[in-house]
């Protein structure tokens, strides 16, 4: 317990076997002992991704789709407003006009439908005759709209990858799900652009030349690895096989519009992608649009091309930028309402008027993130409150909603993100049952986030040669984080705060005879507390940083505390 820590965190220390190399002590740490699950982790193979027909109705799926085909039956793929959903949806999209299907789009607007299908669309898509429809991303938890559609004689084919409820559609023509119980997939952790990859791999199998197929499945990479990413799927397995060789690809994607909104996020032409790329540039530029405008803004940017990509991707920039304005004010209103809760209750829990819902995720996910509690934000939207629910790895968010289940009207999503619609009646009720849940599954120290340092190292270990191990483990995020490092003993000096109203900390940190460049990003208020000269214990990131020509290797902290003082 690091009682000193300046984001008051517990500090662990996950490996300090003296007999390992650092790199070993990095691999251990998630998992890897054996020379075959090292290798295959290092290496990740897109040739060695699973049969797509390994996960169950996958024949049945692509049996329905080439029958839609070969009789030009309309088909309408229905998605979901995030970028999991976009991308799986324009994945499937452009393979089956490549395809020669008569294929159309829709997109739920998150304040008028929702998410997931509903009987208004089921009925439209009746009124235009289409044959078949496929979910991305959603759907499993939608019986009663598939049953609709069965009985107003149009097919369906789910999807997804979200929590499968008890009671799945049992009218649905085939089901993609890989955590379904009779799925028989080897991988389950695939997001709703993954499993959409997959039966796009599938289909082309099925319907193009063999000479083709490879360069076709490579093509969609990049698109399965934005939802991959942004989703926060765990980067293992199949998922790391799609997001290492998809990070690659988008250096020079297919897609033009995917290269343009590059450009404008500041990525450069010969620059290497990584997932932070996606995470923090990419992806909040293709979300801004279903937050607070329409989804289809960043759909149309994958398909189309020629002047009017560029001018898409600059609408998203226009769009990011207001959705920035917005979230700042929201949050700060935020901020306010929770105050007295933090020194009350186990879990955060607001709600106002004025809260666009697409922005009520975001203010969840930054709240949950900074006090380390599982926070609950609600857009009032006339009779119901819509929810958004984010929270900690060890607090099950659908669990916690499923002991509130009478008080809703509906629910669902994942361990760390879900979402619901709640009765302006019930509310009260809804409210004493969560702090009720989160009083019983929650002690206050679970909220003392813990921090999980990979190992301790000194400044001999700090080269280039190490930095170059580190990245052979990328791609970084979910189940494979960005290793972290400890530092006893770091003198910082020439320090100042830079950055948009200086939230940030630049400096140099000496250890023993050398001298690093440090950066620690939203520390510039603590700058105070941190006299010229002062001997502080670093959690940091060891990463290179070429400014000028000249390339140094770059601190990135994350934390720190005097140092002496554990």
């Amino acid at each position: 317990m690091n009682q000193d820590s300046f984001l008051n965190k517990r500090w662990r220390i996950l490996n300090e076997d003296p007999s390992l190399t650092i790199l070993e002590r990095l691999l251990h740490n998630r998992g890897l002992k054996t020379d075959e699950e090292i290798t295959n982790f290092i290496n990740p193979s897109f040739t060695k991704m699973h049969d797509p027909y390994l996960m169950d109705d996958m024949a049945k799926a692509v049996d329905r789709i080439k029958q839609a085909i070969e009789s030009q039956e309309r088909i309408i793929i229905f998605g979901d407003y995030d970028v999991d959903g976009i991308t799986a949806t324009a994945i499937l999209y452009l393979l089956l006009k490549k395809l020669g299907a008569q294929v159309s789009c829709r997109l739920p607007d998150r304040r008028q439908n929702g998410y997931g299908l509903n009987e208004d669309f089921i009925r439209e898509a009746k009124d235009l005759d289409a044959g078949l429809i496929i979910t991305t991303d959603c759907g499993i938890s939608c019986p009663r709209e598939v049953s609709l559609a069965k009985e107003l004689g149009i097919d369906v084919i789910i999807t997804d990858h979200h929590t499968v409820p008890e009671e799945p559609p049992a009218d649905a023509v085939a089901i993609l799900h890989p955590k379904m119980p009779k799925s028989g997939y080897p991988f389950e952790e695939l997001t709703g652009a993954g499993v959409a990859y997959k039966l796009a791999t599938a289909l082309i199998k099925e319907m193009l030349p063999i000479a083709d197929q490879e360069a076709e499945c490579r093509k969609f990479l990049d698109l399965a690895t934005l939802g991959t990413v942004a989703d926060l799927g765990p980067l293992v397995g199949e998922n790391r096989m799609i997001v290492k060789e998809g990070l690659e690809q988008m250096k020079k994607s297919h897609w033009q519009g995917l290269n343009e909104l590059q450009r404008i996020c500041g990525i450069k032409e010969d620059e290497q992608v990584h997932t932070n790329h996606v995470s923090f540039r990419i992806a909040p530029r293709l979300n801004a649009a279903g937050r607070i405008e329409s989804p289809y803004q960043a759909l149309k940017l994958f398909i189309h091309e020629g002047d009017k990509a560029t001018e898409i991707a600059e609408k998203l920039e226009l769009i990011n930028r207001e959705r920035q304005r917005l979230t700042e004010i929201a949050l700060a209103e935020a901020e306010s309402i929770v105050r007295k809760q933090l020194e009350r209750d186990n879990i955060l829990i607001a709600y106002h008027p004025n809260w666009n819902s697409g922005l009520i995720g975001i203010i969840a996910g930054k709240l949950a993130g900074k006090h380390g509690m599982p926070t609950i934000i609600m857009e009032d939207r006339g009779e119901n409150y819509v929810g958004s629910a984010r929270g900690p790895e060890y607090y099950n968010l659908v669990e916690a909603l499923k002991s509130a289940e009478k008080y809703l009207k509906d629910f669902g999503g994942h361990v760390q993100a879900a979402g619901f619609t709640l009765p302006k009646e019930n509310r009260d009720l809804f409210i004493h049952t969560m702090q009720v849940h989160a009083r019983e599954f929650l002690s206050k120290s679970d909220n003392d986030q813990e921090l999980k340092i990979d190992t301790l190292i000194t400044h001999k270990d700090i080269t280039g040669s190490l930095i170059d191990q580190i990245d052979t483990i990328r791609p970084f995020g979910q189940k494979n984080d960005r290793p972290l490092f400890l530092l006893r003993g770091v003198y910082l000096q020439d320090m100042r705060r830079v950055g948009h109203d200086r939230k940030h900390l630049l400096g140099k940190a000496k250890l023993d005879t050398d001298t690093y460049k440090f950066i620690a990003f939203n520390f510039g208020e603590m700058a105070k507390k941190i006299p010229e000269f002062t001997r502080v214990d670093l959690i940091c990131h060891l990463d290179r940083n070429t400014f000028r020509g000249q390339t140094n290797i770059e601190l990135q902290v994350v934390d720190m505390s005097l140092a002496g003082q554990e």
